[in-house]
């Protein structure tokens, strides 16, 4: 905190020069700069504290990914913003269609297997999931819900944790293979429904 501290007399032009040269203090500088205005800039459209939080934070990861392209000649803000809104409006596009294919799933069992044997319930699907998953180890689990639920690049949480790429691939193989057999375990039905859901690949 004392490194961040020193510098906070640094223009942001000085800031993002360091950025370029790999310098993690001054991307936090810079968030914590603007972090406060950010939120409140994102909540506004959001309605959703923690959704805020997840777009400041994933907004924060571009930065620092995109370090290289950013020019130190032009004002910041402007540049964090428009990465902050697209952030956003992607994930609530994803959200939106995650939404719309859990009912469309829910109506179409509904009206082809008109029986109640045969009718998937989503609601025990779902809590059979969130039980699968917290039976996962601590970084297992961690990185299958950023991955998964949160919807972030392995390359994202690989950087967010400071692990490798490749381990964050070999934990999601694990817990997809674990989550796999609990819900095969427990309800075949149930794993048919939640890998529909939830297994559409993200970039690596």
């Amino acid at each position: 905190m004392q490194l961040i501290t020193n510098f906070s007399n640094l223009s942001e032009k000085e800031l993002i020069l360091l950025l370029q040269e790999n310098d993690r203090q001054a991307v936090a500088a810079l968030y914590y700069r603007h972090v406060d205005d950010l939120k409140r800039f994102i909540l506004k459209v959001a309605k959703s504290p923690q959704l805020t939080e997840d777009v400041v934070h994933d907004a924060f990861i571009k930065i620092w990914e995109n370090r290289a392209q950013i020019n130190p000649e032009l004002a910041f803000k402007p540049y964090l913003y428009t990465i902050a809104r697209r952030q956003l409006f992607n994930l609530l596009k994803r959200t939106k269609h995650e939404i719309a294919i859990v009912d469309e799933i829910k109506r179409y069992t509904v009206i082809e297997e008109n029986t109640t044997e045969l009718t998937i319930n989503y609601n025990e699907s779902d809590s059979l999931f969130n039980i699968a998953i917290n039976k996962l180890p601590k970084q297992c689990r961690e990185i299958f819900i950023k991955c998964k639920v949160r919807g972030r690049s392995y390359k994202q949480v690989a950087l967010e944790l400071g692990l490798a790429e490749s381990t964050v691939n070999n934990q999601m193989v694990k817990a997809l293979k674990s989550i796999r057999q609990f819900l095969n375990h427990q309800d075949p039905k149930c794993l048919f429904f939640i890998l529909i859901c939830y297994e559409f690949p993200h970039s690596l």
